[in-house]
């Protein structure tokens, strides 16, 4: 059984916080970093990229993930593949997060978890907040308003995840309301890319 000591605690409750560990964090906390090659040994923590450490055997994407992500980037909302994914209208599970920001904001070094950075106009349309564990937030856009930056974004995240998230929502029952689908659709910019295809389905 690892030894347990005020320094080691430190550690404990600084990676329950906020889920993985840093070189920057043991500055932070006057901790030398022989402690970061502890933990991997006690099987603790595991090194995910150069300097940066997540508890061991954590999923690669999970909904804390994305609470991660939302700590990190105080202003950004989780969108795109991220958000399909969150809303299970997708079958893709993105490799990083995809934050989407400001236009004129910039954009924070983040050096865990892996995020992608994506420049928006609107930030409040279909804007959901989600309350988490220790007064943490997701701020995630709704499947409504994803659905919709999916068909404007079509080139990006492809036009076959776009139509088959589209699929996804109309399958639910009850039906979701489609003239508040199209509303959106409308103010996001996406309706007319979007509109034949809702026609077609329903």
């Amino acid at each position: 059984m690892a030894e347990t000591t005020p320094t080691r605690d430190r550690l404990l409750a600084r990676l329950r916080r906020q889920g993985w560990l840093t070189r920057r964090d043991l500055d932070d906390e006057h901790i030398h970093a022989r402690w970061l090659g502890r933990l991997v040994d006690d099987g603790v923590i595991e090194r995910v990229s150069r300097g940066v450490y997540r508890a061991a055997g954590a999923p690669e994407t999970t909904d804390e993930t994305l609470f991660d992500a939302c700590a990190v980037v105080p202003r950004g909302v989780v969108c795109l593949l991220s958000a399909l994914a969150y809303h299970h209208l997708s079958t893709v599970n993105p490799s990083r997060i995809d934050i989407a920001v400001r236009r004129d904001e910039r954009r924070p070094v983040v050096a865990y978890p892996p995020v992608a950075f994506h420049k928006f106009r609107d930030m409040t349309t279909g804007l959901h907040r989600v309350a988490g564990p220790r007064g943490r937030e997701l701020r995630i856009f709704d499947a409504g308003r994803t659905i919709s930056d999916a068909f404007r974004l079509r080139r990006e995240v492809g036009k076959d995840v776009a139509l088959e998230a589209l699929q996804s929502y109309l399958r639910r029952r009850p039906r979701p309301n489609i003239d508040t689908l199209l509303a959106t659709a409308r103010k996001t910019g996406a309706y007319k890319s979007m509109r034949p295809y809702v026609e077609a389905l329903v």
